[in-house]
């Protein structure tokens, strides 16, 4: 399972602000709740809807990869903490410090779920509208670099939403600099997922006939030197120098 994301940066500016404003209310009022995951990838999601589906455990989600606010940093969750534990027991006095997060959430501006007790979100906010394109204004580098991150990263189902176009300009790199990275930028243009369920072998040459080297698992991001015939040579570390041969059917090429 993909790691749980608390940085408050990756969080848009607008619920970032909210979200702090909540935090010092719940410490004001020695309620037990803990910001638990705020940003959340494509990867873990699709993780966590799989929960109860495909792999063993409990449905813990309805949402699939970018159907949930979190892919674009404007939801968090909050969980209670006591005692040096997580806990989502909604029993005893428990439910009075859900029932005031909720109350409290509502004021600065976050909604909660009725169906997901952790939940909050920015009000008005919908990820149809997000997956079209429709991020909140007012995003900043932090928010708009990770979400990018986040996009290019993303292989599978379904497709990534388009990229921020509020992310700040970089200056442009000198020349030297500029010759450096060209031949990795070519590179960067040439990378291919893995997709064959069992894995891929890489070959000594362009055929069935040379031996195996290894074998890349399923989802392998690899370089594509040249082509040969229906052959890949492939470089495995993105610095130029082939590694082997790959058939090119089980190779998926990344944009």
């Amino acid at each position: 399972m993909a790691a749980r994301n608390k940085e408050l940066k990756n969080l848009h500016p607008v619920v970032r602000k909210k979200v702090e404003t909540l935090i010092q209310k719940l410490k004001d009022e020695n309620i037990p709740l803990r910001l638990f995951e705020g940003f959340r990838t494509p990867k873990r999601q699709a993780q966590l809807y799989s929960q109860g589906r495909t792999i063993p455990g409990s449905k813990v989600t309805n949402a699939n990869a970018w159907q949930s606010l979190h892919q674009y940093g404007v939801a968090c969750d909050f969980v209670l903490y006591i005692d040096g534990n997580w806990s989502w027991s909604t029993s005893g006095n428990n439910g009075n410090y859900w029932s005031r997060y909720h109350e409290l959430a509502g004021e600065v501006g976050l909604k909660p779920l009725s169906w997901e007790t952790p939940h909050i979100e920015l009000v008005g906010a919908t990820w149809r509208s997000l997956y079209d394109g429709g991020y909140p204004s007012g995003g900043n580098l932090d928010w708009a670099e990770n979400l990018e991150a986040a996009i290019i990263d993303w292989t599978g189902y379904p497709s990534a939403p388009p990229m921020p176009d509020n992310i700040p300009m970089r200056p442009p790199l000198g020349r030297d600099e500029e010759g450096e990275n060209q031949e990795y930028d070519r590179l960067f243009l040439n990378r291919y997922r893995v997709n064959a369920r069992r894995g891929l072998h890489l070959r000594a040459g362009p055929g069935i006939e040379y031996d195996i080297i290894k074998s890349l698992p399923n989802g392998a991001v690899v370089f594509s030197l040249s082509n040969r015939s229906d052959w890949c040579q492939i470089d495995l570390e993105g610095d130029g120098t082939a590694d082997g041969f790959c058939h090119n059917s089980f190779l998926v090429k990344l944009h």
